[in-house]
């Protein structure tokens, strides 16, 4: 196994890292020659919480790049996500001429400063210079260590849609309806919230909050949603549809019938989607019966794509 990376420009991801830190202690990076995977999932649980796969094509993130692995050339580990982002701003301080990353093997004594607990027997090296107020040359080097995956390419699959309804992309000001929300996220009395969109008239996207009666408070949002219905749910067809979402309206869109999706899921799992949309340039929401998640690209370049999955919650 050997991995050796070197880049110039980590702004995108370090700004991708900070965008999902507050998830997860831990996330997976997940390299191939084509694409690096950065993945939030809770292994304990992952069909019951979200997820979010953040996709980077590796030729445009790094300018050299050496991977071999006997799984098709796929590296998967585990890597705490504070330190790697710490290591990436403190890089970005430092105003080097480039970073050099490298996958080290540790033995079971322990060496390289690294820790074999839990099965972390590797680190991920970060390798810069630069230049001080007198002009000497201070060299960095720090070591987060990592648990190597050998598994994660067969369990670790990204999830995927059976029963997408309903489409729509959503506004940038659509921020507004995550700021509306979190106001209830505190409340002891309510954590599920029911998410209704339908593709009658103009379009409708509510949130709906209820208390076995009590009381009944819905979010709307009022301006003009063009809602469609999809031709198909894989993966590569959504990520088109984020370039242009015609790609996925069906030939005879105009002779779908109106369809209305109810979909109940936990608010806190909503809202933390919340620094995803406010951040990201171009947001489609896919939601069906069962699930529901937020496709996005990060900026104009379509270098990043950022996908949230949200499973919905069972009526008993």
């Amino acid at each position: 196994m050997k991995l050796k990376l070197m880049t110039r420009n980590i702004e995108k991801l370090k700004d991708t890292l900070a965008l999902i830190s507050h998830l997860r202690k831990f996330v997976i990076l997940k390299i191939t020659p084509k694409e690096l995977n950065v993945i939030s999932v809770n292994s304990g649980s992952v069909k019951s919480e979200p997820q979010v796969w953040c996709k980077f094509s590796t030729s445009s993130l790094f300018e050299s790049m050496e991977i071999q692995s006997m799984r098709d050339n796929t590296i998967s580990m585990e890597i705490n996500i504070d330190l790697l982002l710490q290591t990436l701003r403190n890089f970005d301080k430092a105003n080097s001429e480039g970073l050099n990353i490298r996958l080290q093997r540790t033995d079971a004594s322990g060496e390289q400063g690294t820790s074999t607990k839990n099965g972390r027997t590797a680190s991920l090296a970060l390798f810069y210079s630069n230049i001080n107020v007198n002009s000497n040359v201070i060299n960095h080097t720090f070591r987060i260590p990592v648990k190597i995956l050998k598994e994660a390419q067969d369990y670790f699959q990204e999830p995927s849609h059976t029963d997408v309804g309903l489409i729509v992309r959503l506004p940038s000001e659509f921020i507004t309806i995550f700021k509306r929300l979190e106001k209830f996220k505190k409340t002891s009395f309510n954590d599920i919230v029911s998410i209704q969109a339908s593709n009658r008239d103009v379009g409708s996207l509510q949130f709906v909050l209820e208390d076995d009666g009590k009381f009944k408070v819905t979010v709307s949002w009022k301006t003009k949603l063009e809602f469609h219905k999809p031709i198909a749910t894989d993966a590569d067809t959504i990520r088109e549809s984020l370039k242009n979402v015609d790609t996925m309206i069906s030939e005879n869109s105009d002779l779908v019938s109106p369809e209305v999706v109810n979909l109940s899921v936990k608010l806190k799992d909503w809202q933390s989607a919340s620094k995803i949309v406010g951040r990201c340039k171009t947001v489609i929401l896919c939601i069906g019966h069962r699930n529901c998640s937020l496709h996005c690209l990060l900026d104009e370049t379509e270098d990043v794509e950022l996908v949230y999955f949200i499973n919905g919650i069972r009526s008993v």
